[in-house]
């Protein structure tokens, strides 16, 4: 943002302004104080700050009679302009909301010009206002390069990047500057063989196999954007694929049964599409289990069928259409029954419900209406499983007077049902909410208290 500053004319017209309200009366001295000087108000310098930042005020250029210790001394602050939709006052003055501090401080809410005057007051005379003027502008935020997805790329091939996703906060239109950060040991390209340097999408023709680090900086007219780097990935024959098996892991003993592979990390460096092939390596010595008890050995993420607890150990290959990779080995466990750990249920807090019922007479005879239902919520997702066994929820209440929105859910609704209404009397129910939790094996419950309370009264 840029600031216009207020012409002289602007200022002589606020400053006699200030003066006439402050008027003359200020000005009496008390005769019965020293004959000294009148206070000086010094406001300080003009200050120019970003938003968001905290404006500090000095008053330390001041004086005062020195008959008069500092503590005989008040600091009167107050804003005579501030922007049109600021909603800035004299409470907003640090050092507890006080505006007779020497050097208090305060922070803008709008862009613009505030106008602070200082009077200065010793036990006997106040001075002439002093004014500061802060000015507040906009900080203009740095643009942020980004280069695009790395590429793969062939020798004497133009391979072309994407830097289109760069963007500037305050949307200001982009320079953009590439540059080749590494080539290939073998290569003699530097910067200057880039086409289209100064543009959203440039392209190399690589001049030698190997991987190419480019990098991106944008400007918004202003300032500069940190790097953003990418490769050009350039290989004349083909590379071997890597297989990725997933993590070693153990399972619980709630293992899901058929457990799931994960060979999704597995990649090509060419980019070439990759088949798969999965194999047992080793099952725990009473298993049965072997390369049939796959769903599918040539999916990247098959199902697979144990039938004993213990530890599998499984492994992948991948092809790329010419070359296996080295296999990768992943071993899943799958404990004993006699080593899980019971989950923790937490049902959260207690819960309070007041309401009330319309009740009309006729011959003293009151008619009330039942008291409405009253939902409130349910929270059981602070509970735990030591195992990391994805429990089971079930809510319930024995009386049936609350209804669940769906009772195996970790959150739900509950809604206290309708009840009966009697004209002046209060009805009140200690509702017991259970909240069980369940691995495959153990259950917890715990227990929160709904307090409810419905009154008939005539209605308006």
């Amino acid at each position: 943002m840029r600031v216009r500053p207020l012409s002289p004319a602007s200022w002589l017209i606020l400053a006699l302004s200030i003066g006439a309200c402050t008027g003359d009366d200020d000005k009496e001295e008390d005769t019965s104080g020293p004959a000294c000087d009148a206070p000086v108000a010094v406001a300080g310098a003009d200050i120019t700050g970003a938003l968001g930042s905290v404006i500090k005020l000095d008053a330390t250029g001041s004086s005062w009679c020195e008959e008069y210790d500092a503590e005989d001394v008040i600091f009167t602050w107050a804003f005579e302009q501030v922007p049109a939709e600021s909603a800035v006052n004299e409470t907003g003055l640090s050092d507890n909301d006080s505006s007779t501090a020497s050097s208090p401080s305060f922070a803008p809410d709008e862009d613009g010009y505030y106008v602070l005057s200082l009077i200065v007051t010793d036990p006997a005379v106040s001075s002439d206002p002093s004014l500061v003027v802060v000015t507040i502008y906009v900080e203009d935020a740095p643009p942020v390069a980004d280069c695009g997805d790395d590429v793969s790329g062939e020798i004497d091939q133009a391979s072309t990047l994407d830097g289109s996703a760069s963007y500037d906060p305050e949307g200001a239109e982009l320079e953009y500057s590439w540059s080749i950060s590494q080539a290939p040991s073998c290569s003699e390209m530097d910067s200057d063989d880039i086409h289209n340097s100064a543009t959203a999408s440039p392209s190399i023709v690589p001049d030698c196999d190997g991987v190419y680090v480019m990098g991106l900086v944008v400007s918004d007219g202003a300032q500069w954007s940190e790097y953003d780097y990418c490769t050009v990935d350039v290989a004349t024959e083909n590379r071997t694929p890597v297989a990725d098996a997933g993590d070693t892991d153990d399972l619980g003993a709630c293992a899901d049964d058929p457990m799931q592979l994960n060979g999704h990390g597995s990649y090509d460096l060419d980019g070439d599409d990759l088949e798969y092939q999965w194999s047992v390596v080793e099952v725990p010595s009473d298993s049965a289990a072997d390369d049939s008890s796959f769903s599918d050995a040539t999916e990247p993420d098959p199902y697979f069928d144990w039938d004993t607890r213990g530890s599998y150990t499984f492994q992948l290959q991948v092809y790329d259409g010419e070359y296996w990779s080295a296999p990768d080995i992943v071993t899943l466990t799958i404990n004993e029954t006699n080593e899980n750990t019971s989950p923790v249920a937490n049902a959260g807090e207690d819960v309070e419900i007041s309401t009330e019922a319309d009740c009309t007479s006729s011959s003293y005879d009151w008619t009330c209406d039942d008291c409405a239902e009253v939902d409130f919520d349910l929270d059981g997702s602070s509970s735990t499983d030591a195992d990391g066994d994805v429990p089971d929820y079930y809510w319930s209440e024995s009386t049936g007077a609350v209804a669940f929105t769906n009772a195996y859910s970790a959150l739900t609704d509950g809604t206290v049902l309708e009840q009966p209404a009697e004209y002046g009397v209060e009805l009140s129910l200690e509702l017991e909410v259970v909240l069980t939790v369940s691995d495959c094996l153990d259950s917890a419950d715990d227990s929160l208290m709904v307090y409810y309370t419905c009154t008939g009264e005539a209605a308006e």
